[in-house]
């Protein structure tokens, strides 16, 4: 478990910094009108992949964990079902592009959705791949998976330089669907020659209606995930004027969905650890894991939003351009909300594994119906500030009451360790934004440098004081050392 979570870990530190590289260079060749074109683009194929991913692969990584049915029959029908989804949401964007320039007020947009139709078949088998790999435990396929794909979509730098010079737009998309179809075949190579793993020895087939519900209750809980971090943005570029706004919006956006990119190790991972564990009848194994998560995401993970938050402004004018700082206060806010939005599925992921997915479906229609008035109105009322003010409120409310329904059927999850964490991060906080109002910290890699400083200086004092452990193998060596 522990190496599968340092992989997926590590896989989506490569995710996210490729992704910043990325925008990035974006950002600083195009105007922040076009800058906003990317977002929006981006932004509603964030949240189809929300639909198409998530459903798939954690209803995958949980059947093939529990070990109910025969693996092929599992793997066979939920390719089925996501080919039938796949093709609703191609013939969505292909079809129905110029209804989405309609919309959204900007008719350029139409030719920008139909390419965007062909990346939904790509992500869509990309990701069955990732779910079969998650469901076999075999974390470190899907580890390197995820790990070469944001790395060859790095390819859409020369394509744009070299071909798409009049038009980035498109040459991002050609370039993240060209890097889809290497891992597609890669995934396809690794999976044929470890074929003998799909094999089970029982004959018991999975009802389809059963694989239905698991990849629609997943999807929709991942369409109100999406609802609230991507939903924002369109909004914004819809009613917010000038247009400028989504792209200042499009760079607040981008820093503050970090937290949630490196909790995805941790529900990708806990949801097949914790299944594995009930399927083998050892509720308090399953427990002990749960909490052993908790104490990690609030030691190391929650730090990272909580500096960004602390020193928006500064971040945005070096990434960027001075006048992103617009966005700072926005941002402050939705580095939290990824963080709330980031705990609230792991820990629905737990749930579904303790007891069923009733209460993540409850929860995701209550979302669906309340989020985008509230998102609304706000951003009529206080523009990016307050939009992103109501996102964090949204999902702080939603991590609470996941958090409850957790520790009902698992029991308290929080140890003292736990909240110990917590007060650190508050302490930590108010500590990072006194540095960056005393001290002159400007450019782009001294505040890379500060940041790595501030990070390794508050890990090593929880290990100081037994926040975090160190693993033993790592103590018998620094003993050895010593």
């Amino acid at each position: 478990m522990r190496r599968g979570l340092i992989l997926n870990l590590l896989s989506n530190v490569v995710f996210f910094v490729v992704g910043y590289v990325i925008h990035y260079f974006l950002g600083n060749t195009m105007s922040a009108a076009s800058y906003g074109i990317v977002g929006t683009i981006m932004t509603v194929l964030d949240f189809e992949y929300m639909f198409l991913s998530n459903g798939a692969r954690q209803s995958l990584s949980k059947e093939l964990s529990l070990r109910r049915y025969a693996i092929r029959d599992v793997v066979r029908k939920s390719m089925l079902f996501q080919v039938v989804l796949i093709a609703v949401f191609f013939s969505i964007n292909f079809f129905g592009a110029p209804l989405f320039a309609h919309v959204l007020n900007d008719p350029t947009l139409t030719p920008y959705f139909r390419i965007a139709a062909f990346l939904v078949p790509a992500n869509g088998l990309f990701v069955l791949l990732l779910g079969i790999n998650d469901g076999l435990q075999r974390f470190s396929t899907s580890a390197l998976l995820s790990t070469i794909y944001p790395i060859a979509k790095l390819c859409v730098i020369p394509l744009i330089l070299l071909y798409f010079q009049d038009d980035p737009v498109a040459g991002m998309e050609v370039g993240y669907l060209l890097a889809l179809v290497l891992v597609i075949v890669l995934g396809c190579v690794s999976l044929y020659r470890r074929k003998d793993d799909v094999r089970s020895p029982g004959n018991v087939k999975i009802p389809f209606g059963l694989v239905i519900r698991n990849t629609l209750s997943f999807s929709i809980f991942f369409i109100m995930v999406s609802l609230v971090l991507s939903v924002d943005t369109l909004i914004v570029k819809s009613l917010v004027v000038p247009a400028a706004m989504a792209g200042y919006y499009t760079g607040a956006v981008n820093f503050g969905k970090l937290s949630y990119y490196l909790m995805t190790a941790f529900f990708t991972v806990i949801l097949p650890v914790v299944a594995k564990a009930i399927g083998e009848g050892d509720r308090s194994g399953a427990a002990l894991r749960v909490k052993q998560f908790m104490v990690l995401v609030l030691s190391l993970i929650l730090p990272i939003p909580v500096v960004i938050s602390a020193s928006s402004s500064n971040l945005l004018s070096a990434f960027y351009h001075p006048e992103y700082a617009v966005a700072a206060e926005a941002l402050s806010y939705l580095s939290l909300s990824s963080f709330f939005m980031g705990m609230t599925v792991m820990l629905n992921m737990v749930h579904t594994s303790f007891s069923s997915n009733r209460f993540s479906d409850l929860l995701s229609v209550i979302s669906l119906i309340s989020v985008i008035p509230i998102f609304v109105a706000c951003a009529k009322t206080g523009g990016i500030t307050y939009i992103a003010l109501a996102s964090m409120v949204c999902t702080f409310v939603t991590m609470l009451v996941s958090l409850g329904v957790v520790v009902k059927h698992a029991g308290n999850v929080l140890t003292a360790r736990a909240l110990w964490a917590v007060c650190g991060s508050v302490a930590l906080w108010f500590g990072v934004k006194a540095v960056f109002v005393l001290f002159p910290i400007t450019g782009l890699l001294q505040i890379a440098v500060a940041y790595t400083v501030i990070y390794g200086v508050y890990v090593a004092i929880l290990v100081l004081f037994g926040i975090v452990k160190l693993p033993a193998k790592m103590i018998r060596i620094k003993r050895r050392i010593s």
